[in-house]
């Protein structure tokens, strides 16, 4: 190993905990990888990728100039070969999940404008119906009108698209567009599609790892991310497994709901040249008794 990836003054009883971290984060995605198809040498070659980039990062600010596959090689282990298909695989990655990403965000700006803004909200933030194509004749505002105020850059067949696919939208009578949801909530049916439900997922897995991330490599604890965490104290029935998510949905439906509301109105200071959004996530899950048993649910996807 490279004394350059070495980590002086960590305590092997930390790194150990570290690994069983990792194993038990990415226990739950094994059955999904498999029924993609996907070999052992695929999901290394994702991880090496991950991690060749952040080390290259590193590198980049420590050096002040691009890092070659030579010298990445020699740091990390790997050889070259594996470090140029590793650093071209990531350029792809990286186009299509920044596309991904940006999208799901302009979304729910939009979903924000379609319940805050006095031209597309009623009483108590009730989102209005929406002229599906704009009309002088017509006293409803247009769905135009609201991705001209949230996001104008953004298609307006491609957004209307994106939030039915998502659930959280419905064109009635052909005419009208209704809201139906605060937030673009990842829809387990066959409307949304495996590939949006694969780049929704990622950004969730994604911003929880990084929560995890920010609070063990912090230094001023004061400065870290709230996580909580309720579990059941036993095992539960199928029935009360189905009411007990209903009402922790609707709970945090209303939830987001508010805090929504809330930066809405408190989110105009200037941020002071940070790029930095922040945001709050709640997801339901299972938990089996073993922690070596991965809780995943649902069938893993079948290959064609």
């Amino acid at each position: 190993m490279s004394a350059a990836i070495q980590a002086p003054g960590i305590a092997q009883s930390e790194r150990r905990a570290f690994e069983q971290l990792l194993e038990r984060a990415i226990a739950p995605l094994m059955p999904v990888a498999i029924g993609y198809g996907m070999s052992a040498n695929d999901v290394s070659f994702a991880t090496r990728t991950v991690y060749l980039r952040e080390m290259e990062s590193r590198l980049k600010q420590e050096r002040g100039h691009p890092i070659s596959d030579a010298r990445l090689a020699l740091v990390t282990g790997l050889s070259r070969n594996e470090v140029a298909r590793a650093r071209t695989g990531t350029l792809r990655k990286a186009a299509a999940g920044g596309e991904s990403a940006e999208l799901l965000s302009r979304i729910s700006v939009v979903l924000s404008t379609w319940h805050t803004n006095p031209k597309f909200a009623g009483a108590y933030g009730l989102p209005l119906d929406l002229d599906l194509e704009p009309s002088t004749d017509s006293p409803h505002r247009s769905f135009a009108e609201l991705i001209e105020t949230a996001c104008a850059d953004l298609l307006r067949p491609v957004t209307l698209d994106e939030l039915i696919a998502n659930g959280v939208a419905e064109t009635v009578g052909g005419a009208l567009v209704r809201c139906r949801a605060r937030a673009a909530i990842s829809q387990s049916n066959a409307t949304a599609g495996k590939l949006g439900l694969l780049a929704q997922y990622s950004r969730f897995l994604a911003t929880a790892a990084g929560t995890v991330s920010h609070n063990l490599l912090l230094e001023d604890v004061t400065d870290g991310y709230f996580d909580r965490l309720m579990i059941s104290d036993v095992p539960l029935s199928v029935s009360t497994r189905r009411r007990f998510n209903a009402r922790a949905m609707n709970s945090a439906d209303a939830l987001l709901s508010e805090l929504d509301s809330w930066l809405s109105k408190n989110a105009g200071e200037a941020p002071g040249g940070s790029d930095r959004r922040c945001g709050l996530g709640i997801f339901f899950f299972e938990e089996s008794r073993d922690p070596d048993i991965a809780s995943t649910q649902g069938a893993p996807p079948q290959q064609a």
